[in-house]
């Protein structure tokens, strides 16, 4: 420090000029950052994440409590409604298949029975209540029988007993497999997912300030392609630590999606006020105000700035400085010593 010639010029509270040579900038580690427009910064980092909408994806599920033996499909694959997806094995399943069985015997003897009692009741043999029985009792069976097969419709037997294969409820292509192999898989419980890939959604974390200037049906340009993306959710929740919000864009079908790839995106807010962007790093507090060294190409000028929001990387601000300006965010320690006269 001894080598380097620093001077102080007192010019009243809100600034205060430091002239600091090049030999000294070097000996204090001063670096510099270029001061940037709001509209730059998030033109060239904003990114989203492509996700599947809700009602796109068909979930696949046991109706028994069972093992996955093999799944038969990966995440990626192709496959058409029917295709068996996974490989299983439940004792439930032979009770199942001897239950439908039992249940159909039980439908056909009580459509008999109402048949009977049917005819009776025209020879007068048989009260209206006893028919009214009957055919409660041939709608019960049948009810009983029609869901025992509905729990059996996505099912196909393996040949051995207990072993059967789950078949796929849609076409579209596999987004996820959540058990491997010899691992339990839940009742009822999705394990496996299949994306009808018609339509796609871009998850957004924006800054709050940003959110703000959207509505549902806002546009949205998209890096490398044509098409515009169009806001179809906002978030009403903001995220306390990072002042972000989170939204939704629907994607234009010209594009060729991915599910998690990640997009860039420039966000379409004509006649939003231009705010300045600098690295968070570069603000000091001193005195109890925020302030930034700016440049002045001998020195640096303390300049007290108003923050209007602050992520870990960036803070913008509404006053203080231009556009261009460039300003310290190394060295602020000696820069701040020198302006309180330390």
């Amino acid at each position: 420090m001894a080598a380097t010639a620093l001077l102080v010029c007192s010019q009243g509270a809100l600034s205060q000029t430091v002239e600091v040579t090049a030999a000294s900038r070097k000996a204090l580690g001063i670096s510099t950052a270029t001061v940037r427009t709001e509209s730059t910064i998030e033109g060239t980092r904003m990114f989203g994440t492509v996700i599947a909408p809700p009602g796109n994806s068909s979930p696949v599920a046991s109706p028994f409590e069972a093992v996955l033996l093999e799944p038969l499909v990966i995440p990626g694959m192709q496959v058409k409604a029917g295709d068996p997806v996974a490989l299983l094995y439940s004792p439930e399943y032979e009770t199942a298949r001897a239950e439908v069985e039992s249940e159909r015997i039980m439908a056909e003897h009580m459509d008999h029975l109402l048949e009977r009692v049917t005819e009776l009741r025209e020879l007068g043999l048989r009260s209206a209540q006893e028919a009214d029985e009957a055919e409660h009792d041939s709608r019960t069976a049948h009810l009983n029988l029609a869901a025992s097969q509905r729990r059996l419709a996505a099912v196909r037997s393996a040949g051995s007993a207990g072993r059967f294969k789950l078949v796929a409820p849609a076409s579209g292509t596999v987004a996820s497999v959540s058990v491997a192999a010899g691992e339990a898989v839940g009742m009822s419980e999705p394990f496996l997912s299949i994306f009808d890939g018609q339509r796609y959604w871009l998850d957004v974390a924006l800054p709050e300030r940003v959110a703000n200037s959207f509505t549902i049906g806002s546009s949205v340009s998209l890096a490398g392609n044509a098409g515009k993306g169009t806001v179809v959710a906002i978030d009403p929740t903001i995220d306390a630590r990072l002042q972000s919000v989170r939204i939704k864009i629907e994607l234009p079908e010209s594009g060729s999606w991915r599910l998690g790839q990640l997009v860039d995106l420039s966000l379409d807010t004509a006649g939003q006020e231009a705010n300045m962007v600098i690295p968070a790093r570069a603000i000091v507090r001193i005195g109890g105000m925020d302030c930034v060294f700016v440049d002045t190409g001998d020195g640096f000028r303390r300049v007290e700035v108003t923050v209007l929001a602050r992520s870990r990387e960036d803070a913008v601000l509404t006053s203080g400085v231009e556009p261009g300006d460039d300003v310290a965010v190394s060295g602020l320690a000696a820069l701040k010593n020198l302006a309180e006269g330390v």
